[in-house]
């Protein structure tokens, strides 16, 4: 059961990874950090790419470090579905959350 949140926290990892050294040049409806706040102007576009990418990075190792913690102390199978939805959610809330907030910050001028 703790094997997919093990995977997951992979995606986060490479996608990171990636969107750190191949972040889209252009704003666009496909690839990269894409919210209205986001895709508003050039400026808070490479900033949203950048930010969100070292969140995701570093969600996706949180994700992996919990996946370690519970798989050492060998928590029943019940811990270990909560713990999978729980570090999702918050890894994604946490992720979107922030990039927002720091967008909100840094360009005040830019409503979505």
């Amino acid at each position: 059961m703790l094997f997919p949140q093990f995977i997951i926290s992979m995606l986060f990892v490479l996608g990171g990874f990636l969107f750190m050294k191949y972040p889209p040049k252009k704003i666009n409806p496909l690839y990269g950090y894409r919210t209205a706040r986001s895709m508003k102007s050039t400026e808070a576009w490479n900033y949203a790419q950048r930010v969100s990418a070292r969140r995701m990075l570093l969600c996706g190792l949180a994700g992996m470090l919990i996946f370690i913690i519970i798989s050492v102390l060998k928590f029943d199978e019940g811990i270990h579905g909560i713990s999978m939805i729980v570090t999702l959610v918050i890894t994604i809330f946490y992720t979107f959350y922030s990039v927002e907030r720091d967008l909100k910050k840094k360009f005040p001028d830019v409503r979505p």
